[in-house]
């Protein structure tokens, strides 16, 4: 059975009803283990806690949470899956607060886009829209002469191999960093995980390796001098170059469906 992606009646459509919200027959009951699972994270946000913090162990949250075995276990599977929490086994162990990682929303948000219909000409064509967003936004931040001195005047960048791609990545966190907008940032980095991860894994541009560190000093001047106009410009045609050159040498990716990995 085909999933409608039309539109017209569909599940996977949210909008174009004309009301504030969902009409009765769309509203979903809200499980159980889902309303426990929102429960923790609030606490989990309320008490602070971070990456590697231990939360009370199962006796512990059945008398907190009030709620069947089968409940509270289903809650921490449903955390589980979004990385939010991970389950040590064995004496000592139980649940620890994950991190908020990007890695984690992008496999979400392919699993949505394979179901949508989109395909990889999409990701590329939202990663040159957010991208310079995040550049211009840079521009802005009084800390960035400082966090982007590696990029500016880079003593041998390394052009291969692991090193390189740990230098580009460090760059482009730097940015997203220096936007100092959190949703922006971690829909950037959910949108350019899934390119490195489904693309660059495959097929990586060697030949444009030298270009690309040449591109990042560029736009790392631009960020720094404050040119807002410029380093975004610069970041929309470094990425676009990119884009070209999947075109030029794998074509047919830009209209395959996003994979669900």
């Amino acid at each position: 059975m085909a999933l409608s992606r039309s539109g017209e009646g569909s599940a996977w459509d949210a909008g174009g009803t004309g009301s504030s919200g969902p009409p009765d027959s769309e509203r979903r009951v809200i499980k159980t283990s889902e309303t426990v699972a929102l429960n923790i994270v609030h606490d989990i946000v309320a008490r602070g806690l971070m990456a590697g913090d231990k939360l009370p162990l199962e006796t512990a949250m059945l008398q907190q949470y009030r709620v069947s075995r089968a409940s509270l276990r289903e809650a921490l599977r449903l955390l589980e899956v979004q990385g939010l929490i991970s389950i040590r086994p064995g004496p000592g162990g139980g649940p620890v607060v994950g991190k908020v990682d990007a890695r984690n929303l992008s496999r979400t948000a392919a699993l949505y886009f394979h179901l949508g219909g989109m395909k990889y000409g999409d990701i590329f064509a939202t990663q040159e829209l957010l991208e310079p967003l995040c550049a211009q936004l840079a521009c802005r931040n009084p800390g960035r002469e400082e966090r982007l001195a590696p990029f500016v005047n880079p003593a041998g960048p390394p052009v291969e191999g692991a090193p390189y791609h740990s230098f580009t990545r460090d760059f482009h966190l730097t940015v997203y960093d220096l936007a100092a907008n959190g949703v922006l940032s971690l829909v950037t980095r959910a949108i350019t995980h899934i390119v490195t991860s489904h693309i660059v894994s495959t097929m990586d541009p060697v030949e444009l390796h030298e270009d690309i560190l040449a591109e990042h000093s560029l736009i790392a001047r631009a960020i720094v001098a404050g040119k807002e106009t410029r380093a975004a410009r610069l970041t929309h045609e470094h990425f676009q170059a990119q884009h070209e050159y999947y075109k030029k040498n794998w074509p047919s990716r830009f209209d395959e469906l996003i994979e669900w990995r």
